[in-house]
């Protein structure tokens, strides 16, 4: 596909890697490098366009930072054209496998466990219950088509969801919270903190140990503004586009 595009000018007014990363970028804009196009090895690569190794990975880190490219490790590593990344709106609660089918073909869940513990403190902080009280921890991993996009972690109080970790868990969990118990949440409260995943979580996303996700920790309330959820969330913004709705209204600054 690279011999399509337009051969490369460097812009004696900007460093190289910027040219090149330029370059790239308006490549992959063109569909000339569709996603999942694997690019060629640096060192060949460099060698091609006459530039330094170190010119060439820096071209690539700035189109790794845009969302332009992924890199992957292993036997299949590489540098690859990233697939578009998916908006999610956190601030609705539509349930996050509605949002991914509106971009993706397929969405689903895997149930990596379901049990029912004594709360630790966060949790039990969250859900205003005392220390040491029954909930139900649900771990899943939500993929976007065959992709892995969030390595999930959410606690309900076991008293408000008897026999919860018995169902079926698969689909949207607010969807048996509301349609089983009454109990959807209404509303939430997220907090937002950057995150670098460790060696077992970055297995589950299907990424490098260390690699920078965003974590999100969230507490649903009911109508009545008790909490019905707590979760705490590793999200890979390779592949999501985390954003958030409001209205503008009266007449603040």
């Amino acid at each position: 596909m690279l011999e399509q595009a337009q051969r490369l000018v460097l812009d004696p007014e900007l460093p190289a890697h910027q040219s090149i990363s330029n370059w790239l970028a308006g490549i992959i804009a063109e569909g000339l490098l569709p996603a999942g196009s694997k690019l060629p090895a640096e060192r060949q690569f460099a060698q091609a366009m006459g530039v330094s190794r170190m010119t060439l990975r820096q071209a690539l880190d700035t189109l790794v930072h845009e969302g332009r490219i992924v890199r992957a490790v292993g036997s299949r590593g590489g540098s690859f054209v990233a697939e578009p990344r998916v908006p999610v709106d956190i601030s609705n609660l539509m349930g996050l496998s509605a949002q991914l089918l509106k971009s993706v073909h397929s969405a689903s869940s895997s149930v990596l466990s379901a049990v029912t513990v004594p709360s630790d403190r966060a949790v039990s902080e969250a859900l205003q219950i005392s220390a040491g009280s029954p909930v139900h921890r649900i771990h899943r991993i939500r993929f976007a088509a065959s992709t892995p996009v969030v390595l999930e972690e959410m606690f309900l109080p076991a008293e408000l969801f008897p026999g919860l970790s018995e169902r079926d868990l698969t689909g949207s969990i607010y969807a048996v919270m509301g349609e089983c118990y009454g109990l959807a949440p209404f509303s939430s409260v997220e907090e937002l903190n950057p995150a670098v995943v460790g060696e077992e979580s970055a297995g589950y996303l299907e990424i490098a140990p260390a690699t920078a996700v965003l974590g999100i920790k969230r507490t649903g309330l009911a109508k009545d503004g008790r909490p019905v959820e707590y979760s705490e969330d590793l999200v890979r913004t390779d592949r999501l586009k985390i954003v958030v709705s409001g209205r503008v209204g009266g007449s603040g600054d």
